[in-house]
Formats: C-alpha cells, sequence, structure tokens
C-alpha cells in the first residue's frame, strides 16, 4: 500500500523544493517475537513530525484516560501499551476481560485514524532458518535478525519514496526501541552506517541517523511495537492455516495507515548470503562473518 506514504506528502507546496527544503520524516523501529523465540518480526512507523506530535499528544491522552477508569475502580494503573502483554492480558493488563482489552485497542486504532497518515514497513523471519543460512550466527539468531531486517527496512522505505519521484525532497530520522541492556544496538547502528555508506545503497541520501530510545521516553515506540505485533502475528496465522486477526484485518482498511510487509523465506535468505559474499569478495562492504 503506497496511499498513505502520497498522503504524508500532501500540504508540501512546490516552493520548498525550489528552495532546497526537504519534508523531514521520522521513523520509529521496534521488534516483536513469538514465545518459542522462533519468529522474529521488525517494523517501522514513518510520518512527518507534525503528524507524530499530534499521534504521540493522542495516544498519550488515551493511556491517561484509562489510568483515570482503572484507578476509579481501585485497580492497577498501566504504564504504557505492551502489545504482547495486552493481547495475553497479563503482566500490567493482568485481570483485564477480552472486552475491555478489545475497546482498548480499537481505541488506539483510532488514533491512527485521526492522524494525518503513517506509513509502515514490517519483515519477519524464522530464526531457525537464519541459523541454518547463517550458521556462524548460530550462537545469536536475533543478532543477524537485527542487522538483516534493518538493511530491508532501510531498503524498503527508499524504493517507497522513490515511488513519489527521483526528486523527493525527503530526509528520514530513524529511532528503535533500545534492545535489552543494549545488546543489539551496535549491530542495529553497524547496519545503517554498512548501508548508508555502500556504494551499491542509491537511497543514502534520505537518511540521515539512526538512535535507540528507551520506551519510558518515546511514545512513539508504542505504535510500532504495535505494528511489529500484528505483523508477527499475521504470519503465524497464515503458516497456521488460520483467519486473518480482525485487529490487523481493521488497521489494514485504515486509509490512513499503509504497510509493506514481507516474510523472509529460507530461499531468500540464501539469495541474501550469495549476494553478501560477493560483495565480501570484492572489497565491498559486506557481511562480517564471525570465527
Amino acid at each position: 500500500m503506497f496511499i498513505s506514504l502520497r498522503e504524508l506528502w500532501k500540504g508540501f507546496g512546490p516552493n520548498g523544493v525550489a528552495e532546497g527544503f526537504f519534508v523531514i520524516f521520522r521513523g520509529y523501529m521496534d521488534e516483536s517475537i513469538d514465545k518459542n523465540q522462533e519468529l522474529f518480526a521488525l517494523s517501522c512507523l514513518l510520518a512527518k513530525g507534525k503528524d507524530w506530535f499530534e499521534m504521540e499528544r493522542a495516544w498519550k491522552l488515551h493511556l491517561v484516560a484509562k489510568n483515570k477508569q482503572l484507578k476509579k475502580a481501585g485497580r492497577r494503573p498501566i504504564s504504557r501499551y505492551h502489545a504482547t502483554d495486552c493481547n495475553a492480558r497479563k503482566g500490567e493488563f493482568e485481570g483485564w476481560t477480552s472486552e475491555e482489552q478489545i475497546e482498548f485497542v480499537k481505541g488506539l486504532f483510532g488514533i491512527f485514524k485521526r492522524g494525518g497518515g503513517v506509513h509502515a514497513v514490517g519483515y519477519d523471519v524464522h530464526l531457525d532458518e537464519v541459523r541454518e543460512v547463517f550458521p556462524e550466527w548460530t550462537g545469536d539468531r536475533l543478532e543477524i535478525a537485527y542487522y538483516i531486517l534493518t538493511k530491508f527496512v532501510m531498503l524498503t522505505i527508499g524504493d517507497d519514496f522513490k515511488l513519489l519521484g527521483s526528486n523527493a525532497p525527503a530526509k528520514v530520522t530513524l529511532f528503535h526501541d533500545r534492545t535489552a541492556n543494549g545488546k543489539y544496538d551496535p549491530t542495529i547502528l553497524r547496519s545503517f552506517t554498512e548501508q548508508v555508506l555502500d556504494p551499491d545503497f542509491g537511497y543514502a541520501h534520505y537518511f540521515t541517523t539512526i538512535a535507540p530510545l528507551a520506551w519510558q521516553d518515546c511514545i512513539a515506540l508504542q505504535p510500532a511495537d504495535l505494528v511489529a505485533f500484528e505483523v508477527l502475528k499475521d504470519t503465524q496465522a497464515r503458516e497456521e492455516a488460520r483467519l486473518r486477526r480482525k485487529s490487523y484485518t481493521a488497521l489494514l482498511a485504515l486509509d490512513e495507515f499503509g504497510i509493506h510487509t514481507r516474510s523472509f523465506t529460507k530461499d531468500v535468505l540464501k539469495m541474501m548470503r550469495e549476494e553478501m559474499e560477493k560483495k565480501r569478495a570484492i572489497g565491498g562492504l559486506a557481511f562480517n562473518v564471525k570465527k
């Protein structure tokens, strides 16, 4: 879907292009992983700064309103929306009814609808297949998953901007949810840096920086968490021949929300490895194989 990305561009006058101004986008990345640590998903939500401000404000107000309701009933307030816990009604969401949980999430979807538009990229990969294709990373399948999917998130964002025209005056700053104890933050940074320095990557001019943020300091990571979780669950449903979740169907139905999704099969991973090895052979920036 590309409607949402085009919607993001509305309101940008031609004088801005002539005078050398850029449309500034912020992208927020978060991951989701199943309970057996077999399936990993990474999402990135992209919007203009003003739209992020309005979305974060509405998201915070939604949480505040829910907490007022919980406190009035003598129940435990929540610190944030956390997709896994909310869906399972555990942690801070323990004791919630299914109807209550659904109503709360519907309210979050309404925030997407009221916003100026958000474009999302979502990828998923089976970690056991990563292990098979990259056996040297067997000790830490998550590291290569972060490494690979960060590159492809950037590639897809670049492809989508290209559809708007080769001279689209955009700059993108990326933020990602800080990984546990910062363990994979250097991997994400290395993947980003290699991508923008790769002479074969034609979209480097779109990207400025990438940085980790803690969820306590960034409301925008919560909608990214929601999308990553829904991408993960949709893949599980497809593989198990189950119907698509109503929540994901509702998200896709929003005119203000557009998304690119893809599952990285073993064949795609093999092709990626071959390309990385070719670059390494000719001395280009490539995958640094662990020993």
